[in-house]
């Protein structure tokens, strides 16, 4: 599976910039007279703690496309898959890559416009203490959950794989991370691959994590949150679309210029303390926005990056577990990835 170098200082993304001179080099969205924007904006969203939710909460999006914004919570990419698949959502905040490949594969009508985060060690297995579980083996007859279709599910089917693991072996449930909490609570379950807040839920009560991320990412099974635009609301309103990003981008601007001030606002929206957030948001690689412009992540118009070879090896991973029946050409990908609004974003 293609890599991404993820070296020791990867945080320095945060602080570092592109320079790229010129909007020529960053993309253009053609210039015409201002369009009206929509008036209802339909966003799918997941309840976590991530920078996002401090453009949410404080109501940025509203402001800036004066527009309703019509908020549709979310447990799985797979979701947001089959709700832009029937025009029901307009944007997909924090839709992980893998279900993102999924969805380019089978030709879902979306285009990545923004890539968030390299996830890391943000989401992890999460196993019962008293289940004992010391080693991948020690999996066998337990149940596990995690929700289908999403970043945690890839990972998780990739760690039994590389564990000489099936799930003949193990029992693998398909639970959202609300549902997987209460089963935990219950009993009901040994084992999760799940992301926060959901993972501290699952720590604070019993959990410790067994650390599968670093072999995982070293074996190719990167994966990212990123933002989705459905392709004909991106043509449709180009400058509406431009404005949001500009909010993501002051989202995470307040996290990594205030985090004391940020972690409280996304605590608040997540459901848990400022001091669960601001620990959980540091499990993330935030990739500063000029940064995504690089040749190592999304590239620029005409110059398509490297995260275009992850998809693809992300999809061809599915496909091999059946969860996708083919895989699309490198063009396919690359054509999926828009950089023009982000690109005008920074301008």
């Amino acid at each position: 599976m293609t890599t991404i170098d993820m070296s020791a200082n990867r945080r320095t993304l945060l602080k570092a910039g592109l320079g790229l001179g010129g909007a020529a080099l960053l993309g253009t969205i053609p210039r015409r007279a201002r369009a009206a924007g929509p008036d209802k904006i339909n966003i799918a969203f997941f309840t976590e703690t991530s920078p996002s939710a401090i453009a949410k909460g404080n109501g940025w999006i509203e402001d800036v496309t004066k527009a309703k914004i019509n908020w549709i919570e979310v447990g799985s990419g797979a979701e947001i898959n089959t709700a832009v698949a029937a025009g029901s959502v307009d944007l997909g905040i924090g839709i992980g890559s893998a279900p993102t490949a999924a969805g380019l594969s089978q030709g879902i009508g979306y285009q990545v416009v923004y890539i968030r985060d390299n996830i890391g060690p943000a989401e992890e297995l999460t196993v019962r203490t008293a289940a004992n579980i010391k080693k991948p083996s020690d999996l066998i007859g337990k149940k596990v959950a995690t929700p289908f279709g999403s970043t945690s599910h890839f990972r998780l089917l990739g760690f039994l794989k590389t564990n000489g693991l099936t799930q003949h072996q193990v029992t693998v449930l398909d639970l959202r991370p609300d549902a997987l909490v209460a089963a935990w609570q219950r009993g009901d379950i040994d084992a999760a691959y799940v992301w926060a807040p959901a993972k501290s839920k699952l720590l604070a009560a019993g959990g410790e994590v067994f650390r599968t991320y670093d072999k995982l990412e070293a074996a190719g099974y990167v994966i990212a949150d990123l933002i989705v635009a459905r392709t004909a609301f991106a043509q449709q309103y180009p400058e509406t679309l431009v404005e949001i990003l500009k909010a993501e981008n002051r989202a995470l601007d307040v996290w990594t210029s205030t985090p004391d001030k940020a972690a409280d606002i996304i605590a608040k929206q997540a459901g848990v303390t400022p001091e669960v957030a601001r620990a959980d948001l540091l499990e993330y690689d935030f990739v500063a926005p000029k940064r995504q412009l690089e040749p190592k992540w999304l590239g620029t118009p005409g110059h398509p990056g490297r995260f275009a070879e992850v998809l693809q090896s992300t999809a061809k991973f599915l496909a091999e577990q059946k969860s996708i029946r083919s895989v699309p050409d490198l063009a396919v990908f690359q054509k999926g990835i828009n950089t023009a609004p982000l690109g005008q974003a920074l301008v």
